[in-house]
């Protein structure tokens, strides 16, 4: 998500020249807009992005916040469209042409990314970021050009190394039949293309407790070593469902989510026992604070990195207990910018509630 604060720093330098020539009330709207995504707040600053483009529907500056708050809030057939609208009208604009070309990535279009950064390139061609993004993008193309990749309606899966047919099968029966479960649990069926890399030259393992790879986050591509698989095929099943219930919450929420309840949810649908986690914690004795968990496992040792998991499966398995527990709400509060504990306070519930299980 990175790539993403980067952008909107250049969007907000890139726009200004735009709307210099704005009537001053959509430059207004805009400038609030602007203000109100730097504040992760995508709702508000959808709303004034809408009200300045029915003042001004031809501003690229405005096509392209109005897109930037949409692909915020999960909405790409209308960013995409927005900012194909925008370089209609202002192909130099690079902003809109990376917001794009990221979108298209994500959906699993690479030639379709990759189009429209040769397309930018023609007025940036001094820019650094946009040809080191180009040259990766084509190594990516290149690896997977041998591939006929398998489709089965919103997913697609890549390999990274020789194609295996049975596992590319497997991947996408298995993410089909948890996607419905896991949108019907949480309340929303995220409508972006779902994409998933499978690595066939690295061995086969347990990723999902891994520290160093819950330290970054999703990209928006699934990614997972499968050398092996076949041999363990419930082992492989579990840690797709894992992954998949990541690619969702992403779809959501965005990168709003505490790290530690990113994890709990995906052990929760891959089926992980969260008595045997708060025994093991009971047992142990150890405890982090979960507040200290809301950005990443990356600094964790082995040890400290259990706990860690240990503690997110029991501290989400707390709401999952609530019937009817508002998932939806929850998650759509942390997208449009509330802290966790302001998000759950909403419910009735503290992080000492969540913490209870483990704590003596």
């Amino acid at each position: 998500m990175r790539w993403r604060l980067r952008l909107l720093d250049l969007v907000v330098v890139a726009v200004a020249g735009v709307l210099l020539h704005a009537q001053s009330q959509p430059a207004d709207l805009a400038a609030a807009g602007w203000k109100a995504m730097r504040n992760d707040n995508p709702t508000r600053a959808a709303s004034l992005f809408n009200e300045a483009l029915e003042l001004a529907p031809d501003d690229p500056g405005l096509l392209l916040g109005a897109a930037s708050a949409a692909h915020a809030l999960g909405q790409q057939p209308i960013a995409m469209a927005r900012l194909e609208r925008a370089l209609e009208l202002r192909p130099q604009l690079t902003p809109a042409s990376v917001l794009l070309a990221h979108i298209a990535f994500d959906e699993g279009d690479t030639d379709r990314a990759i189009r429209t950064l040769e397309a930018a390139r023609k007025y940036a061609p001094d820019d650094r970021a946009l040809a080191a993004l180009l040259a990766r993008w084509r190594s990516e193309a290149d690896a997977h050009a041998t591939f006929s990749d398998r489709r089965f309606e919103r997913f697609r899966v890549l390999f990274e190394g020789h194609a295996e047919q049975s596992l590319a099968m497997q991947a996408t029966t298995v993410f089909d039949s948890a996607f419905f479960k896991i949108g019907s649990v949480l309340g929303e069926y995220p409508a972006d293309t779902i994409v998933a890399v499978l690595y066939t030259e690295q061995q086969f393992r347990d990723i999902t407790r891994a520290p160093a790879w819950s330290g970054g986050e999703y990209d928006g591509r699934i990614r997972v070593p499968v050398s092996g698989a076949d041999q363990h095929p419930e082992e492989f099943e579990r840690v797709l469902v894992h992954e998949l219930t990541h690619a969702i919450v992403a779809g959501i929420a965005g990168r709003r989510v505490p790290t530690w309840l990113n994890e709990g949810i995906a052990q929760h649908f891959e089926g992980a026992d969260a008595d045997a986690a708060r025994r093991r914690l009971k047992a142990s004795g150890r405890a982090i604070p979960l507040r200290a968990l809301e950005r990443g496992f990356l600094q964790l040792n082995a040890a400290d990195a259990r706990v860690a998991y240990d503690e997110s499966l029991a501290a989400a398995d707390v709401l999952f207990d609530r019937p009817d527990f508002g998932w939806i709400r929850l998650l759509h509060r942390l997208r449009d910018g509330a802290t966790f504990a302001d998000a759950i306070g909403f419910f009735g519930f503290s992080y000492e509630d969540l913490e209870g299980g483990w704590r003596r």
